[in-house]
Formats: C-alpha cells, structure tokens, sequence
C-alpha cells in the first residue's frame, strides 16, 4: 500500500531523537523540525532523524495536538497485513490471562501497537473507538482485521471522544457490522451485567475495574455495610451484594443509578442507592451514624492536566476522611484514580492527610493497578493510568 519510496517525511529535532528512537510513540509540536508540504490529517509517513536516517513510520497530522503518533520503528508497510499481525499479537498477549468473564479489552491503543485504536469485546458484541485520525483514515483496514481476528458477530462504535476533536475529526457513533442489541448482555463471575451500547460511558463498561471488584468481594462478610462512592452503574456494589454485603451506591448521575437498580433487580441482589454530591452525601451519612465494613472511593479522572493534581488530592483527602471515620474498625478502604497524572505517591499523601484528620491510622495493605487487558509499556508512560491502593483501618 505505502511504499518507502513514495511516502512524506518528516524530520524530528534532535532533542527529541532519543526519546521517540527509543520507542516513545508520540511526537509533540515542539518535537517536529521539518515536514514534507501538502502531508493530509493521518497519513503515514517516514520519521527521520536530524541526519537523514530512518527511525520509523507514524501517522501525521498537521492539525493535531500531538502531530505524530509512531506505528513502527522500521519501514516496513502500513497495510492490512500490518494490522493484523498487530491484532494477533494483541489477543495472543492476553489469552488465558483474563479468566471468569467473557468481557475484556481487546486493543489498548499504543500498548498493542495500534495508537488510537481501542476494543473491548462482551460477548459476541465488539465495541470500538478510533480516536485519531490515522486510526479514522485507515478505518476499512482496521474493521476488516478485527471483524476476521475476533470473530464478533457485531459490532457498535463509540468514536465521541474529546480526543477526535482536538485531531479536527468529527465525532462517530453507530453500529459497524451484525446486529448489535439494544442491550449488550455478557458476565463476570456470577453476576449478568448489561449496558445500552449508545448510551454508557466510553466503551461500554468499566472493565480495568474487574480485579478491584473481585479484591474488595472477598473482603465482605454478609450483612456488613458497603460504601460504594461514585459508583456509576455499581460495579463494585453489584458484587458486594453477592457477597451478602448491604451496599450504598453513591453517584450524581441519576441515570446510572437507575441503571444500577435495574441490574440488582434482574440479579435478584438489594443495592441502596443515593443520589447526589459524593462528597455532600458522604457528610449526610455521617451525620446519620452510619457505619461500613468497606468502602470504595472511585472519582472520575479528576486531573486531566498536572495543573490539576493539588485539587485531586483534596478531594481524595476529603472523601477518604469521611469514609474513614464511617469505617467499622478494622475496615478496608479501596481508593483509586484513573489519572494518569494521579500518582501513587499522591494517593498516599491525601490518605495519610485523611487518616489524621479522621482521628485513626491504616495500614496499606496493597497498590493495584490496571489488570492483564490494559497493558502497561516501560516504553508508553501514559498507558499506566489506573492505580489503586487498599487500607485497612487499624484497630
């Protein structure tokens, strides 16, 4: 399809040679010293270095806010070939490694190799976003792997993200290929889980969730108190229901938690819910005298930019003190973050703020991070992005 000798180039200035030879796959605005004119929104081209010689091959979009996105660091070609071998080597990396569930993510954007790019399948059904626009120009190719590769029998995507837009691309939603349900069924364990496709957040469901479902379930004793804080659709209160826990599902998106409601009833399980402010809520079961076994503390990505990371933490800090003080003692306390910019270390630093001003200690008992269907690459920092740690209060 592309041959070497027929495709633009584009030149990288030479301190930001190292990093992207070096398998980093983005190439930022100040990282470009020249490009070839006339090169189109997400067309491949050779990445060159200061000297001439060839890195590799990427996408390349003028307009975009990170210009070049690296596929390979050789000249081989950009072809259905190409994404299939990808694809295959995406579902191999996790075969037998996802275990209990006929749910995971298939394609992980730049940690399988495909920038842009991702799958997750539930069942039969496939859901897929192309969030870039060399992901969007080589789409035919992209379909035609994963329909053949995974062998879905339909196919939904959800390309609405903020991420199409700032690469000047439209948004795009709508079924691919086969009948997709107006209600996707699949399993975890043994709850059935259900989404609307158009609907649900991202793809579908929060899958990176799985193994913190399975963590805090087995720290339940039956008729104990849950506290489920920015629950969306319960995840976490679903399975602490099986448990034969007495969960409280906290969110301000009254569609998710009707959402929530009608799977607790279709699994035969009783979730509370509350509707409202998490933090607001969080207060108003304290004033209640409410005490829980276990509680989970899941906001929603609260640090889109560093700049943003010193308010994370006081909302991290202020919803684990009040969690803290509902705790029973002896009680777990999972809190995570899908922020990249969110580390570890900042988790830890509003926990311990927390745990003083709630008049206790705890112990952390574990980190966690993304499970085996989210690869994380020493080579693509920004594809660590979930972390968790679980405390237990002390006695």
């Amino acid at each position: 399809m592309t041959k070497a000798s027929k495709l633009a180039s584009v030149t990288l200035k030479p301190g930001a040679l190292r990093r992207i030879s070096g398998r980093y796959p983005f190439g930022h605005t100040g990282d470009i010293g020249t490009a070839d004119a006339g090169i189109t929104p997400g067309e491949v081209v050779e990445v060159r270095a200061p000297d001439g010689s060839v890195i590799g091959r990427g996408y390349f979009n003028p307009d975009g806010a990170t210009p070049l996105r690296m596929l390979t660091w050789d000249r081989r070609d950009i072809d259905l070939n190409f994404y299939r071998v990808r694809v295959r080597a995406a579902l191999a990396r996790r075969a037998g490694r996802i275990t209990g569930t006929n749910a995971l993510r298939v394609l992980h954007a730049e940690a399988d190799g495909l920038p842009g790019v991702v799958a997750d399948r539930f069942g039969d059904v496939l859901s897929v976003q192309l969030r870039n626009a060399g992901a969007e120009r080589h789409r035919d190719l992209i379909l035609r792997v994963l329909r053949e590769e995974t062998g879905a029998a339909s196919a939904f995507e959800r390309s609405d993200t903020n991420e199409r837009r700032r690469e000047g691309l439209d948004l795009r939603t709508g079924v691919l290929w086969g009948d997709v349900p107006e209600r996707v069924t699949f399993f975890e364990d043994d709850l059935t889980l259900h989404f609307s496709p158009m609907d649900a957040q991202k793809t579908g469901f929060f899958l990176d969730q799985r193994d913190n479902r399975r963590l805090m379930r087995a720290l339940l004793s039956p008729g104990e108190g849950f506290l489920d804080v920015y629950s969306y659709t319960g995840g976490f209160s679903l399975h602490a229901a099986r448990a034969g826990a007495k969960p409280v599902a906290i969110d301000k998106d009254q569609i998710a938690l009707g959402v929530l409601e009608r799977e607790a009833r279709e699994n035969a399980l009783d979730v509370g819910v509350r509707w409202g402010d998490a933090l607001e809520t969080l207060a108003a079961l304290e004033r209640e005298r409410r005490v829980f076994g276990a509680a989970v503390l899941d906001p929603p990505t609260l640090a889109k930019r560093k700049e943003d990371v010193p308010r994370a933490k006081r909302i991290f800090t202020e919803g684990a003190k009040r969690a803290l003080r509902m705790l029973k003692p002896g009680g777990h306390l999972l809190i995570s973050t899908c922020a990249h910019y969110i580390r570890v270390d900042d988790l830890l630093d509003a926990s311990r703020v927390a745990a003083g001003e709630a008049g206790c200690d705890a112990e952390v008992v574990t980190v966690s991070y993304q499970p085996a269907d989210h690869p994380h690459l020493l080579s693509v920092p920004e594809s660590l992005y979930l972390k968790s740690i679980l405390l237990r209060k002390e006695e």
